[in-house]
């Protein structure tokens, strides 16, 4: 079984438990761990998480932050971001500010699309556009507070212990969420 294949059967099991409301966010969030290199293969079976987890009888919302970098260096003025590329330091500055920010906002915008928010499962994928310029867990960290349902992070990475490591590349970081690996 291929590790995509064993993710969704770990996936199938964790689903299908009763959910429980009003649990703290950081019980909310659930990391389903599979290596980088696998990162094209999950996105072609998405569409069979959505499966189980309708199946389970919970509504699904897909939250892509692909393409979220560029719409963001778009939105900036031409001038400013010619200044930044000037200093490429500074890029990663106002990503951990002004566009975790517009993430935290397109997030809140992809939320009002559940019919019932406190069981909708929200689905958060394309993680890989986040490298170089915020880490993972600023992320998670801005949104915790704020999503009403459970969170799906699908993570390309590993996990050892509590400690994630986002494209096996970053020094990991603590995180009490709940993980659903692509292994045994």
């Amino acid at each position: 079984m291929n590790r995509i294949d064993q993710l969704l059967e770990n996936y199938r099991s964790h689903i299908q438990m009763p959910l429980r409301p009003g649990l703290p966010a950081s019980q909310r969030v659930w990391f389903a761990v599979y290596p980088a290199t696998e990162e094209r293969r999950l996105i072609n079976r998405i569409d069979d998480f959505e499966m189980l987890t309708r199946e389970a009888g919970h509504p699904w919302v897909r939250i892509d932050l692909k393409g979220c970098l560029a719409r963001w260096l778009a939105s900036v003025d031409a001038d400013e971001l010619a200044e930044w590329f000037k200093n490429p330091g500074d890029i990663e500055l106002y990503a951990r500010t002004e566009w975790k920010d517009m993430l935290s906002a397109f997030f809140q915008n992809e939320v009002t699309r559940a019919a019932d928010p406190e069981r909708t499962v929200f689905a958060l994928t394309g993680l890989m556009d986040l490298f170089d310029f915020l880490h993972v867990s600023e992320l998670i960290d801005s949104l915790e507070k704020t999503f009403p349902g459970y969170l799906l992070v699908f993570f390309p990475g590993e996990k050892e212990g509590n400690t994630y490591r986002f494209l096996d590349a970053r020094t990991g970081w603590n995180y009490l969420s709940i993980p659903i690996l692509s292994e045994k």
